[in-house]
């Protein structure tokens, strides 16, 4: 085993044991905002107090919490932009959040590919020939568009043999409006009774503009397709 491998199977530890963490005690159950806003204080001031450990716990629970292949990116960017404000928020869910979508990428690619390949052969055969015709693009509007469930998605590209750091870079392009706007949401999370009180009409429509901007090349090469023929 190489050292790449060695640090994969560490990390795949370290995660792992976080889950478990998260289950055993019962902590994933309870981070909703009703449960949030009636510790409010006393989370507060633990992260004023341990700050750097609480910046840690929540970048590694939110790097698990994207392993169980959820659509958990949403509640933990408000959480975190509730518990460290807009920017650290968003910097440390995107530390946890692109951390937990490389690991799943990585494990799919080096330990479950040959387990998983056969049940997204057809969806496979798809991605590649969108892949093929539109590229990176492609990814960043899967991403944008949060139809597509990123274990989905990561499964997808780990089977197509999409480089890492296009698979890292897109991710974080394609993530991080997400992110900002729940960090944003998280700031007013007094006034938030549940998860689906944060997609309002008004945030609904700017992330189907950050989607339609993405999806801007791909509708050109349509576009320009039909014109051709």
């Amino acid at each position: 085993m190489n050292s790449f491998h060695k640090k994969l199977a560490v990390a795949i530890l370290v995660v792992a044991a976080a889950i478990f963490l998260l289950y055993y005690f019962g902590i994933a159950r309870y981070v909703t905002p009703g449960n949030i806003k009636q510790n409010a204080s006393y989370l507060k001031a633990l992260v004023q107090e341990q700050y750097a450990v609480s910046a840690i716990v929540f970048m590694v629970g939110s790097a698990a919490l994207m392993l169980l292949t959820l659509p958990l990116t949403g509640p933990i960017a408000v959480c975190g932009g509730f518990l460290f404000g807009l920017w650290a928020g968003v910097l440390y869910t995107m530390i946890g959040v692109i951390c937990g979508i490389a690991l799943s990428f990585l494990i799919v690619r080096y330990a479950l590919s040959h387990v998983v390949r056969d049940k997204y052969s057809e969806r496979l055969v798809s991605f590649n020939a969108r892949m093929r015709e539109y590229g990176y693009t492609y990814l960043i509007s899967l991403q944008l568009l949060t139809v597509v469930p990123y274990f989905i998605i990561n499964t997808l590209a780990a089977l197509a043999g999409v480089p890492f750091h296009t698979f890292l870079w897109t991710s974080i392009v394609g993530s991080l409006p997400i992110v900002v706007i729940y960090a944003f949401a998280g700031r007013e999370l007094y006034m938030i009774k549940s998860w689906s009180d944060i997609l309002s009409v008004h945030m609904l429509l700017l992330l189907l503009g950050l989607a339609v901007i993405a999806m801007l090349p791909m509708l050109v090469r349509k576009v320009r397709r039909i014109d051709t023929k």
